[in-house]
């Protein structure tokens, strides 16, 4: 079950940090999951003041989502060893363009799909933000509460392998740029990361497992419409 995932107030790094890291359970008073969703192990997170995105099932192990100047996410265990299955494949798919829009920059940075990963807290390589902040982010949301995130994103700029800082989590939370506007909507694409030496790349480090994996999208700033699809979310060897 995912827990501990704060319901985001974009304000000071400090809050920033802990809504990056606190994963939570829903309220009741949430959107309800199609039930083909629920029983895939996803669980919904929304945002404060945002309308949340619709989900609903495609197919066996595939997801699909519709955004309509909305934003929300859902999240499941992913519970990978990365030192045997470091590899994240995927396919996806989205129905129109993808809207301009810059990742880096805050109200500015929708994107037509994302992909992310999670990563567990490390003591021994946590850097010493995060290891002063940990008291509080335990207290807040959890003793298993995850630390680092990779978001793998289907954006409006860039090219497919940057790497791009979020512009409300900062260093802790690293975007890499797959899909542009310039790639084709409409068709199936694959996709297949290594999580781990991705991982050691942006954060300096290898880790040894991954804790979720999310998928979003994100058109509050642009007020598009669109609809991504995604299946097959799989870690496997090298």
């Amino acid at each position: 079950m995912i827990r501990h995932w704060l319901t985001l107030r974009r304000g000071t790094l400090a809050a920033a940090l802990v809504s990056l890291v606190g994963l939570t359970a829903l309220a009741d008073t949430a959107p309800r999951l199609p039930d083909e969703i629920v029983a895939g192990g996803w669980e919904e997170i929304t945002f404060d003041g945002k309308r949340p995105n619709r989900y609903a099932a495609c197919g066996p192990e595939c997801v699909e989502i519709t955004t309509e100047a909305s934003v929300s996410m859902i999240g499941r265990p992913a519970d990978a060893d990365l030192t045997d299955r470091p590899i994240l494949t995927w396919q996806w798919k989205i129905e129109r363009p993808v809207e301009e829009s810059d990742l880096a920059t805050k109200g500015k940075d929708d994107r037509a799909v994302g992909v992310y990963v999670t990563f567990p807290y490390d003591p021994e390589t946590a850097s010493l933000s995060e290891k002063l902040l940990r008291p509080m982010v335990e207290m807040a949301r959890g003793a298993d509460a995850p630390s680092r995130v990779i978001a793998y994103v289907w954006g409006g700029f860039g090219n497919r392998g940057d790497t791009i800082e979020s512009p409300f989590f900062g260093s802790v939370n690293a975007m890499v740029i797959c899909r542009t506007k310039v790639d084709p909507v409409g068709k199936w694409l694959d996709e297949r990361f290594d999580v781990a030496a991705d991982h050691e790349r942006i954060f300096g480090f290898r880790p040894k497992t991954a804790a979720h994996v999310l998928l979003t999208a994100d058109s509050d700033d642009t007020g598009a419409d669109n609809r991504a699809f995604v299946r097959r979310i799989a870690f496997s060897g090298k």
